[in-house]
């Protein structure tokens, strides 16, 4: 006979409640962080060390361009700038992603065009992306869902076919691989968010690599001004040359990183390949684990084929159509046994039920960018156009990722929490 639930007045799964609350909190900072903040603080030049953190992280991409910025936000709005992206042009991206991946493109009065995902792992549709190539696309974006490596060699070929570049959002898997290369090095440009969350984080900050010199120079003359003068192409330096008579110009933003963030960053790329094999050590117990126990209706964080992921968040999929049980309802039962679980990720949802795209709304006036004179073939946006995405997000169950070394007792109690529930499953 199964075990009463907790939800029904049965003891909790989990007990080790103290050492989850540790292991799962994150971020978390040291006296080695500390004391480079003060170090960066005392500095004879104050924003030395925020071209140590560029070349540091270059070198850990093997890349020869590293641009640190304000936010992550920012690389990718200077990535797409990089590769021409403008008024009335299209750029494809994934209707499951964060909306701030997608709202730069509107800034450059371009218009996103959203593509369906794989339902294993929320990663970017190719056969959907080539569907929705056009005339009109000027670049690819790719998320790396939560940590999962997206299917690259398939999207860089059909960039390549269509001279497209393909940008990469990495801010989920700082330091996870592709075929044993690290993603952002696969597309043209790879993108990285240092905010509070990610497994490598600046408080706030954002990075952005390359190996096209070009794109490098785009972003300098977009956003960092003081670059100007050092640049090759004279087509760029000429908008900064200090000895001559003209005022410095770039092309409207300053997206320099505080140095700051960058002592901190620096510090948490010494250690971002340790924390990440501690994650996976971890993680990938659970994924065994629970793939033992779900039965077919509770499902582990999918890793593609030659690809080594992180864990950014640990989102399971739940088949309540199988289960016969809500997934609200699922989640109390899991909270009751003790493990704080959530409906997924805040905020991810397909970018486009929202009605600034459902309403195409006149951002900077009327029409503007949606039915601008320039857009030559309107796009449009509506639920149901991308069912993947919505039903992955229908799915979604977020366990805790436990980022530092933690006992077998706790990944096991975590492990029985969910085996309880699906035991259970009739009586709920």
């Amino acid at each position: 006979m199964s075990e009463k639930l907790a939800l029904f007045g049965g003891a909790q799964a989990l007990t080790r409640v103290e050492e989850l609350t540790h292991v799962s909190r994150w971020p978390s900072f040291a006296e080695e962080e500390k004391a480079a903040v003060l170090e960066a603080m005392d500095a004879d030049h104050l924003y030395a060390v925020t071209a140590q953190f560029e070349e540091e992280f270059a070198a850990y991409h093997g890349v020869r361009f590293a641009v640190a910025q304000n936010n992550g936000t920012s690389t990718l709005h200077a990535a797409y700038f990089a590769a021409g992206v403008g008024p009335g042009d299209e750029v494809i991206t994934s209707a499951y992603t964060w909306h701030l991946q997608v709202g730069p493109i509107l800034a450059l009065h371009a218009l996103p065009v959203f593509c369906d995902v794989d339902p294993r792992s929320a990663a970017l549709d190719p056969d959907d992306v080539r569907r929705k190539i056009s005339r009109r696309t000027k670049a690819i974006v790719v998320l790396h869902p939560y940590g999962g490596v997206a299917p690259m060699e398939d999207i860089i070929a059909i960039g390549r076919e269509y001279g497209l570049p393909v940008i990469e959002d990495c801010s989920h898997a700082h330091g996870a691989t592709y075929r044993g290369r690290k993603v952002g090095t696969l597309g043209d440009i790879g993108c990285f968010s240092l905010q509070a969350s990610k497994l490598m984080t600046a408080i706030e900050g954002g990075v952005l690599i390359t190996d096209n010199e070009e794109f490098y120079e785009r972003v300098c003359v977009l956003a960092h001004y003081e670059r100007i003068p050092r640049l090759r192409s004279q087509q760029y330096r000429r908008f900064y040359e200090p000895d001559k008579v003209q005022a410095p110009a770039c092309f409207g933003f300053k997206y320099r990183m505080n140095p700051l963030a960058a002592a901190l960053a620096r510090v948490q790329l010494r250690h971002l390949d340790e924390w990440n094999a501690v994650r996976r050590q971890n993680m990938k117990y659970l994924d065994r684990r629970l793939m033992e126990v779900g039965r077919g209706v509770f499902e582990p964080p999918y890793e593609a084929p030659q690809t080594e992921r992180l864990w950014l968040n640990y989102i399971c999929q739940y088949h309540a159509d199988k289960a016969g049980v809500p997934r609200e309802r699922f989640i109390a039962a899991l909270r009751a046994e003790g493990l704080p679980v959530s409906g997924g990720r805040t905020g991810y949802l397909p970018v486009y039920w929202n009605p600034l795209y459902e309403e195409r709304c006149g951002i900077w006036g009327a029409g503007y960018p949606f039915d601008a004179p320039y857009v030559t073939s309107p796009v449009t946006y509506q639920r149901g156009m991308c069912p993947q995405a919505e039903r992955f997000e229908q799915r979604t169950v977020g366990l805790p990722v436990l980022h530092r070394p933690v006992s077998q007792e706790l990944r096991e109690e975590i492990v029985r929490a969910v085996e309880k529930v699906i035991d259970n499953l009739a009586e709920l």
